[in-house]
């Protein structure tokens, strides 16, 4: 039985390539176990013990939760019993490695990773032309779900306008690179009325890893700056909306992205995070004070949870002029900026729709958190991390661009 199966399982790529190889092992892995729609799958084939055969056949094929087998040829997917010579070879006689990369959905016809369920990928090294055996099976099991329903995120309308970005010089609590202020002028945009709430998460994503796991109406936290332009992503999938990112070469570690290259389409109408002038834009509402509340710290206390041992439902403190909560305090939110502590000093005045530095290391984080102190909760107040760092307190909230 278990030969008949072999049989029939491995199509997708065939691979050869010329070596010493005798009783060969095959590990076949995927870069995660479970997969939603609109993320790619990495798969790795390792070859190791060099021996005293020349050639080889290394074929690697998908078996479907239904029992189909698929291959990949020039045109797509097929379902097939057999390989197919895809002339791809092995990248060298001393790394015997392999990297191939899909989309699921995938934008081929006919994708085979396309309903929800146990998949495997699995290889095999073959003696040439022939199906015998001249290694063990190799299998990589991974799951697969479609997005999970579109959650209920209500998104408030940031009207067009203009504001004086940053502090003054004499705000209490002010830091250097808050400045120079300048007039920079916003396009109309549209804001999540509330930081991205844990059962919003999970319904997009499948998976939950905050720290302080507190129920479906508290903000989500402990998520990278990549994971949260992968949910920007599947949500805009979700409600049928152009993405805003293409997210290439990317690396995971678990359920969270710790590195990858993301570029953003501002013309799309999916889901994205702010600019660090949008946010501050829109958290300002039209004032001028240290917080949207005012300025002394009993008026932070209306506005926003800050100094304090955990996190709070959301939108249970005072909301700001457009009818946003939260700006102040309970997650770091991040966005979309490259950091760049003099970058102010380098736009012009007034500015126009800034988004940021080219590059850097780190990116943008606003608002403060519970954990914060009064002044790093202040509108103009700015912090930065790696994009890849997973804190407890770090969370974020969406933007569409109104088009």
């Amino acid at each position: 039985m278990r030969a008949a199966v072999v049989c029939v399982v491995f199509a997708l790529v065939w691979v050869v390539w010329t070596m010493a190889l005798a009783e060969p092992t095959v590990t076949i892995y995927t870069d995660r176990t479970n997969y939603q729609s609109g993320d790619t799958i990495g798969v790795t084939l390792s070859v190791e013990n060099p021996g005293a055969c020349a050639t080889l056949d290394l074929c690697v094929g998908l078996l479907a939760p239904g029992g189909g087998i698929y291959t990949m040829g020039p045109s797509g997917w097929v379902h097939a019993i057999v390989p197919w010579n895809a002339e791809v070879r092995m990248p060298g006689q001393f790394d015997m490695t392999a990297h191939f990369r899909f989309e699921v959905p995938s934008v081929l016809p006919a994708p085979p990773i396309s309903q929800d369920g146990e998949y495997h990928f699995a290889s095999l090294c073959l003696e040439p032309g022939t199906w015998n055996w001249a290694s063990n099976l190799g299998l990589a099991a991974f799951s697969y779900t479609g997005s999970g329903p579109s959650p209920d995120i209500t998104m408030v309308s940031i009207p067009a306008g203009s504001f004086l970005m940053g502090s003054p010089e004499d705000e209490a609590g002010r830091f250097s690179d808050e400045g120079p202020q300048r007039t920079v002028h916003i396009s109309p945009f549209m804001m999540s009325e509330t930081e991205v709430t844990e059962k919003q998460w999970e319904d997009v994503m499948g998976w939950n890893d905050c720290y302080d796991k507190r129920g479906d109406n508290y903000p989500v936290e402990r998520v990278a700056w990549y994971d949260c332009v992968s949910f920007c992503n599947q949500l805009s999938e979700a409600d049928g909306y152009v993405k805003c990112y293409e997210i290439t070469n990317t690396l995971y570690s678990g359920n969270h992205i710790t590195s990858a290259d993301v570029a953003c389409n501002f013309d799309a109408n999916g889901y994205r995070l702010p600019t660090e002038a949008e946010w501050e834009y829109a958290c300002r509402a039209g004032t001028t004070s240290r917080f949207y509340t005012g300025d002394s710290e009993s008026d932070l206390d209306r506005a926003g949870w800050y100094d304090c041992s955990q996190k709070h439902e959301v939108a249970q403190k005072q909301g700001n002029g457009l009818g946003l909560y939260d700006t102040h305090g309970n997650v770091w939110e991040w966005c979309w900026d490259w950091y760049d502590e003099g970058y102010y000093g380098t736009q012009p005045d007034p500015d126009s729709d800034p988004a940021g530095p080219g590059s850097g290391a780190t990116r943008v984080l606003r608002g403060g958190g519970w954990g914060s102190s009064a002044l790093y909760c202040r509108s103009a107040c700015r912090s930065w991390d790696e994009p890849s760092y997973l804190i407890t307190y770090y969370g974020f909230r969406l933007c569409r661009s109104s088009n």
